[in-house]
């Protein structure tokens, strides 16, 4: 800071960590919502056998790695980076100001997500992190003991919403809900494969507020957000832990042998609970009540994806604290600086191809195919373009103009 003037980081400010860190969230990010973008998110249970029927062997193995590997973890760890950024934020700005200035963030990146929305997507999550930042905000104060146990009350919560869903289980209502969901997929169909843009403005507005509005989409709603919360509050606490702190206990230990076994041990732990959950709910039958199997198998899944994002972010800090691939490391912070900008730009890519409006390659992909297009866009569009842009500005447009908005000047 100087003098008492609020103003946000220079690029010589920034933490490097944290920008690899995105990048590589965004990557995986990427490659999780390629299925939304190429096809519809309501699938009724008979269709996905159908699809894992039709599944070559290379397109079973690819589903079965991203779902142990990457589904759930990278917005996970995105989230996380949320709540180690707004913890920087608030240290910042503490007695400048700071409330109005975060306040006018947040609301702000509530507005680019209603527009992101409404023009390109509807699985939007910027407008959860604004709603979600006010959280944050709350208990910006706490002590990381009590941060890290509120961490631990909202995963105990997740599985409490499991085991309420559970006891109002019944055939009807599942009935009721595949047929929604049936419903839900021929709109799209229609719609976001061969319609206008301009319907489907229409529709990714009426299925936003379905997933608040329907019953049968709220408790996955629910759910979701309860997830984003847990890890956003570990941001904040890893922060206040000191994980950032070069030299402090934490990454100290992130950089000793010690740590690297820890880290292994963690990821062989959260794996094997995803392996022992899959076991464990494979021979259920939807159109049962869920056993006391099943339930269990909710909760070592969601244990897993905790676990998984706090391994991955000690992985990332603990390979930018080395000094081998520097040059990749480079590469992704490209993208990790510019992270709302890249964001966007990965929806209208994706809303391109495969939409109507676009190339209409709806429903056409397979998820190696799909897995491998996000890999390709990102290295060789978002990377190359990141960089371009980089070397002639301090930040991305949608930032820049994220930063104009909340500090009220250039």
């Amino acid at each position: 800071m100087t003098g008492t003037t609020p103003r946000p980081a220079s690029a010589a400010e920034r933490i490097e960590s944290l920008d690899v860190m995105r990048g590589i969230a965004l990557l995986g990010i990427f490659v999780m919502n390629m299925p939304g973008f190429s096809g519809s998110f309501f699938l009724p249970e008979a269709v996905i056998r159908d699809k894992m029927d039709e599944a070559g062997p290379l397109d079973a193995w690819v589903h079965l790695a991203n779902a142990a590997l990457l589904e759930g973890k990278f917005n996970g760890l995105f989230t996380l980076l949320f709540g180690m950024g707004l913890a920087l934020q608030f240290r910042r700005l503490s007695g400048l100001d700071g409330g109005a200035i975060v306040a006018r963030r947040l609301m702000v990146l509530l507005a680019f997500g209603v527009a992101h929305t409404a023009l390109l997507w509807h699985g939007d999550v910027l407008h959860i992190y604004a709603v979600l930042g006010v959280a944050l905000w709350i208990v910006k104060d706490w002590r990381p003991g009590s941060l890290l146990a509120l961490a631990l009350a909202l995963l105990l919560a997740q599985f409490a919403h499991g085991l309420v869903m559970a006891a109002h289980w019944s055939l009807e209502g599942h009935q009721a809900e595949q047929s929604a969901l049936a419903g839900l997929l021929a709109l799209d169909d229609a719609i976001y494969g061969s319609g206008t843009w301009w319907d489907g403005v229409g529709l990714r507005l009426h299925e936003s507020w379905a997933f608040y509005a329907d019953g049968h989409l709220q408790p996955l709603t629910l759910w979701f957000w309860l997830a984003l919360l847990t890890t956003a509050v570990l941001g904040l606490w890893a922060q206040r832990a000191g994980w950032l702190v070069e030299g402090d206990g934490p990454t100290r230990w992130l950089t000793s042998p010690a740590g690297l076994r820890g880290l292994v041990l963690l990821f062989l732990m959260a794996l094997g609970l995803w392996l022992l959950s899959a076991d464990l709910s494979a021979d259920h039958d939807s159109t049962e009540a869920p056993t006391p199997q099943v339930l269990l198998s909710g909760m070592l899944v969601d244990t897993h994806r905790v676990l998984m994002v706090l391994c991955y972010a000690g992985l990332i800090l603990r390979w930018c604290a080395g000094r081998r691939a520097s040059g990749l490391r480079r590469q992704l912070a490209w993208v990790g600086r510019m992270p709302l900008t890249m964001y966007l730009m990965q929806s209208l890519m994706g809303t391109f191809i495969f939409h109507g409006w676009g190339l209409g390659l709806w429903d056409q992909l397979g998820p190696a195919a799909l897995t491998a297009l996000a890999l390709a866009l990102f290295l060789g569009v978002q990377v190359p373009l990141a960089r371009w842009w980089l070397s002639q500005h301090e930040t991305g447009p949608a930032e820049a103009l994220w930063r104009r908005l909340s500090y009220g000047r250039p």
